[in-house]
C-alpha cells in the first residue's frame, strides 16, 4: 500500500492513529521511535509512523520496549525481518513464548487512504486577508473549513451538508472534520489597534 511521503506533526499524526499526543511523545522520549527533524527544528513524523501507532494501540498484549522498537523499525523501513519480527505477506509476525500474527493488509488500507485525504485536503485549503479575513477556506471557494467541520462535528447528517455545500465532495467534508479535531494553531497573538480620539 501506497503512502502520502508527507511529513505530519506529532498532533497531525496522532489524531490520524488515534492516539494521544502523549503516546507518541512518551515513544520518543524512550527512543522507540524516532521522529524526523526539519530544518526550523520541528519534529515531524512519516506516514508509516501513523500506521505503526494504529497497529500498537489495538494491541492487547504489551510489547517489550525491545519489540515495539524493532516493530517501529520493520514499519517503517519496509524490512523483512527485524529482532523477532518477520514480515510474512499481509501479516507481522513476532516469534517468542507465544508467538503472535499480526493481520496488516485491512488496517494499512484503512489508515494509507486516512493519510491520502488529510494530505489532499491539507492542499486544497488556501487563506486570504480578503477572503472571510484570512479564515481558511476550500480553494476556489468561500466556504470555510472550520464552520463545514464545526457542523460535521455536531451531528449535522452528512446529506444536509451535501445539500448546503454542493461544491464539497464527501471527503472534503471528512477533512473539514479533521481539520476540526485539531484545533487552532496557537500562532501569534493579533496585535490590538488602539482608536485614536
Amino acid at each position: 500500500m501506497f503512502f502520502e511521503n508527507k511529513p505530519l506533526s506529532v498532533k497531525e499524526a496522532a489524531l490520524l492513529a488515534g492516539v494521544t499526543e502523549k503516546s507518541i511523545r512518551h515513544e520518543m522520549a524512550g527512543k522507540i521511535i524516532r521522529p524526523r527533524r526539519t530544518a526550523a527544528r520541528h519534529v515531524t513524523l512519516g506516514p508509516r509512523a501513523v500506521l505503526y501507532f494504529s497497529l500498537v494501540s489495538r494491541l492487547r498484549v504489551e510489547l517489550t520496549k525491545a519489540d515495539r522498537k524493532d516493530l517501529f523499525e520493520l514499519i517503517t523501513h519496509r524490512k523483512r525481518a527485524k529482532g523477532h519480527w518477520k514480515r510474512e505477506s499481509d501479516r507481522l509476525v513476532l516469534d517468542g513464548p507465544v508467538p503472535m500474527e499480526l493481520p496488516t493488509s485491512e488496517l494499512t488500507r484503512s489508515v494509507a487512504d486516512r493519510v491520502r485525504l488529510f494530505a489532499k485536503g491539507k492542499r486544497r485549503i488556501v487563506s486570504s486577508k480578503d477572503v472571510l479575513s484570512g479564515e481558511p477556506v476550500f480553494e476556489g471557494t468561500r466556504i470555510s473549513v472550520r464552520h463545514v467541520g464545526e457542523l460535521a462535528k455536531k451531528g449535522v447528517p452528512l446529506k444536509t451538508l451535501r445539500e448546503d455545500f454542493p461544491r464539497l465532495t464527501d471527503r472534503d467534508i471528512e477533512f473539514a472534520r479533521l481539520f476540526v479535531a485539531l484545533g487552532r494553531s496557537p500562532g501569534r497573538p493579533r496585535k490590538l489597534r488602539l482608536l485614536r480620539k
